[in-house]
């Protein structure tokens, strides 16, 4: 084992409790649960409000509820047919878990290799299991999978380098295949761990798990106020037969019976966990979808309101966009092996957010640019349209069926 791959090891070993915290909260597994302050005798119970997990489904919606569009900038349909079919056995939601564990980790590996049916694939993988090496260029020189087989006990990990991939068992070379890519067969997928929902808003959110917590409990303590007896007796004969059958009889006529309760300042409490939850959406550019809205409710002007959830929802994609490009240059350079000759640079991908859209008004901006713009940029403005090199071909296809069509068979000649 050489010492750039041990110290890499030692680097994966230092930093896997930072990444198993982060995925733990998107799970629900917050601090509140091993930390909060536990009164013998008293209520206990722990709320959690897991905005990490809300965050990170809510732009997985926005990003990916309609599907991506892959245009050929040559204009080239073949190309794009082949991406579609090359693809076609991966699972639907690859791309979302993909953005998954980008927003859990702010890093996703997306490792390529051809499978049993000797067909192009790809794994996902996350800091906890895996580890790269890049160079100045920010070019993977070496990356390492980490994993266990089920029912054992032993620790394997895969080194992949740009001719091989080395099999490790327990820290002992156990093997080395050859891989049929050119360079280390991985995309690196990173916003970075600054930019993740976690790190923006793990205080505030343990800070509402702690108060919402708190308040419950102190509902709950409600159940033990005190009934006060003045200037009269009592007994524990009396008291059981008050509470079955609700009424008291006092003996003294100075006799007072109240109940001791706590108060509670509500409003204050409102404002601080209003302030908290307003702090949380803001520093994640998210909108609460409980709030009430105006009344106008146009495409335009939902738009508007989630201008800045769109921008995080960019940068979001443009880190995935350059992955999915990696993935295609690999897919292609596995396309050269059987003679398809294709260029990576050709193809551009793009998203069409989830929000209502204005189809009208996109229409009529298309039909006002006429002949300006190609006719398959103006289809993937339209968020129903996945693949608009292939709807081309089909407006011709039945173009050309109609104009083959004998007018004299059909009956539709003037007599």
């Amino acid at each position: 084992m050489s010492d750039i791959l041990k110290k890499l090891i030692e680097e994966h070993t230092a930093n896997l409790d930072k990444y198993n915290k982060m995925g733990s909260y998107y799970d629900g597994q917050h601090d509140i649960l091993k930390n909060y302050h536990y009164e013998e005798n008293r209520a206990n119970q722990k709320i959690i409000v897991n905005y990490v997990h809300k965050f990170i489904e809510e732009e997985l919606s926005y990003i990916f509820g309609n599907p991506l569009t892959y245009i050929s900038k040559s204009g080239n349909e073949t190309t794009v047919n082949d991406i579609d079919y090359q693809l076609s056995h991966w699972k639907a939601t690859h791309n979302q878990k993909l953005t998954r564990i980008l927003e859990i980790f702010g890093t996703a590996y997306e490792l390529y290799y051809i499978n049993t049916n000797s067909e192009f694939s790809s794994r996902i993988l996350n800091p906890t299991n895996a580890i790269v090496l890049t160079n100045t260029d920010d070019v993977p020189q070496m990356f390492v999978h980490f994993y266990k087989h089920k029912y054992e006990d032993s620790n394997y990990y895969d080194v992949y380098y740009s001719d091989r991939i080395e099999i490790y068992k327990d820290d002992v070379l156990i093997d080395t295949k050859k891989h049929l890519f050119n360079c280390v067969p991985v995309s690196v997928c990173t916003i970075g761990d600054e930019q993740t929902i976690y790190s923006k808003i793990k205080s505030l959110n343990d800070s509402l798990n702690s108060i919402m917590s708190d308040q419950l409990n102190t509902i709950s303590d409600f159940r033990s106020a005190y009934l006060i007896v003045t200037g009269s007796e009592l007994d524990e004969e009396t008291a059981l037969a008050m509470k079955t059958k609700g009424l008291i009889n006092l003996k003294s006529k100075e006799g007072k019976v109240e109940w001791l309760m706590k108060e509670i300042n509500t409003s204050y409490i409102e404002t601080m966990l209003t302030n908290i939850k307003d702090s949380i959406y803001s520093v994640c550019n998210h909108i609460d979808s409980q709030e009430k809205l105006q009344s106008n409710t146009s495409g335009v002007a939902l738009r508007t309101r989630l201008v800045f959830l769109e921008q995080r929802s960019k940068t979001i994609f443009d880190a995935v966009s350059d992955t999915i490009l990696d993935r295609i240059r690999f897919l292609f350079h596995y396309l050269a092996i059987k003679n398809k000759a294709y260029d990576y640079k050709d193809i551009k991908v793009s998203y069409s957010p989830c929000i209502p859209q204005d189809i009208q008004l996109i229409a009529q901006t298309i039909n006002q640019l006429g002949d300006k713009i190609s006719l398959e940029t103006a289809l993937a403005q339209l968020p129903f349209i996945s693949n608009p090199a292939n709807e081309i071909a089909k407006i011709k296809k039945e173009q050309s069926e109609l104009q083959e069509i004998n007018l004299d068979k059909a009956g539709l000649t003037d007599e």
